[in-house]
């Protein structure tokens, strides 16, 4: 490793991938929630209609809900799942195994060398050179990752 280079920050390649599923199922849900805007866009139109006698302030914060959805939100997962999935597809098929194995569906370690046939050393190893490929697709573009999703503490 040349000395100019920036570490490889190991920790949060790992917490990258065990964030990937959670990323998947946040964009299927948010994406459902569009799904409601033709019922939304009705009781824009009768609130309009019918103002005076109805609180218009929880209307009002489901639109604006709508719209960071759909104007920040989406594209946002989008764009960090596309990242991750340009990362994951310079992986071997026994390296995505291992990405699977350890980090989407989180088995154990003893688990892990178990079903692959590793020795803790090689283990380690692989981790290793795993999280430096999936690292060395996404360093550039780093920021994305990092970015909060609207409305997150």
């Amino acid at each position: 490793m040349n000395l100019a280079q920036k570490p490889i920050p190991y920790e949060k390649v790992e917490a990258w991938l065990v964030s990937y599923k959670d990323l998947k199922a946040k964009l299927e849900y948010t994406q459902s929630e569009l799904k409601h805007i033709p019922g939304l866009t009705r009781a824009l139109h009768e609130w309009v209609n019918h103002s005076n006698s109805r609180n218009k302030e929880p209307l009002l914060r489901t639109i604006i809900h709508r719209i960071e959805i759909t104007e920040y939100e989406i594209p946002l997962l989008l764009s960090r799942i596309g990242l991750m999935d340009y990362a994951l597809s310079v992986l071997t098929v026994e390296e995505k195994l291992f990405v699977r194995l350890r980090y989407l569906d989180k088995l154990t370690l003893p688990a892990i060398m178990d079903r692959l046939a590793f020795s803790r050393r090689a283990f380690f190893y692989h981790r290793k050179r795993i999280l430096h490929k999936v690292y060395q697709q996404i360093k550039d573009r780093e920021a994305l990752m990092e970015l909060d999703s609207f409305g997150e503490d």
